[in-house]
């Protein structure tokens, strides 16, 4: 018997992702004429999954000379240099995201008062200081909308106000799960009975990651039988229990909803029923499962 599975995750999150930055309040407006500083509102970063290498986003922050100044640039509201903590929908909820001023993320964004950049700029000049964010890869949180408020602020030298302005950095996580058979990452487990004899039982744990609600589907080949590979007219039922519950298969098909999040262990036994009046030879059954995050 051969016990197989695959993963499928469900895009979602991008009509509260548009809500969201339409939503946005308006930027402060420039208290100085000097110089002032322009940052988009909302910076949304890509989807994020947990299973997949996090892209980086650009976050410009612009800056032009009215009457010209010299000027120093900080950022504030970090957890540490280059740090910051995204809040999902519960307080414990947290997304881990980098800030640089490389693509790379080489250097970390420093932390108010220590300035990110200081500037000269002639009347008539602009230009762009880019940040660079980044989620750190593999983070389990549950899937849903993440946002931190963050404030750069333009100072004079010796600590005066420019020009300041609060964004809001958002990032969707998405639903996804995945699963494996025991800890080896194995994606198809095979369950030998040698000998057939009635009530006899094998099982297999199937490990499943999911940071939202998910359904194991169960696709029987042989709809709840042990096909004879010889003579195909010749079958044994069986019955498979998940953690104890008998799991009916006679439709070919069964979709199971699962509400738990994090890691989550499935106990799968097949157990033979009846062979009475069957003919001798190798008898076998695929059962695929698919694990779809809601």
């Amino acid at each position: 018997m051969i016990l197989s599975l695959q993963n499928f995750s469900r895009l979602t999150g991008g009509w509260r992702a548009l809500a969201l930055a339409l939503a946005a309040g308006l930027c402060q407006a420039a208290l100085a004429q000097d110089c002032v500083l322009d940052s988009p509102s909302t910076v949304m970063m890509p989807r994020y999954y947990p299973t997949m290498p996090p892209a980086a986003v650009a976050w410009p922050l612009k800056l032009r000379g009215i009457r010209g100044c010299q000027a120093r640039l900080l950022l504030e509201n970090l957890d540490a240099p280059g740090r910051v903590s995204l809040e999902g929908d519960s307080a414990n909820e947290r997304l881990q995201v980098n800030l640089s001023t490389q693509a790379s993320g080489g250097t970390p964004v420093p932390v108010a008062p220590t300035e990110l950049a200081t500037l000269t700029l002639a009347a008539g000049q602009e230009t762009t200081v880019l940040l660079w964010l980044r989620p750190d890869a593999t983070q389990w949180v549950n899937a849903g909308l993440y946002q931190r408020e963050l404030v750069v602020r333009l100072v004079l030298p010796t600590g005066g106000m420019l020009d300041y302005r609060e964004t809001r950095l958002v990032s969707d996580v998405q639903a996804t799960a995945r699963a494996q058979f025991g800890s080896n990452g194995n994606s198809v487990a095979r369950l030998e009975f040698d000998e057939l004899q009635q009530d006899a039982r094998r099982s297999a744990t199937l490990e499943v990651l999911a940071n939202t609600a998910h359904t194991l589907t169960l696709a029987s080949t042989g709809k709840g039988r042990l096909i004879n590979r010889q003579n195909p007219g010749s079958s044994i039922p069986w019955v498979l229990r998940i953690n104890g519950q008998a799991v009916p298969l006679a439709s070919g098909s069964t979709s199971l909803p699962f509400s738990s999040r994090g890691r989550v262990r499935y106990l799968f036994e097949a157990q033979i029923g009846s062979i009475e009046r069957v003919l001798a030879g190798n008898y076998a059954d695929d059962l695929l499962i698919t694990i779809t995050a809601q």
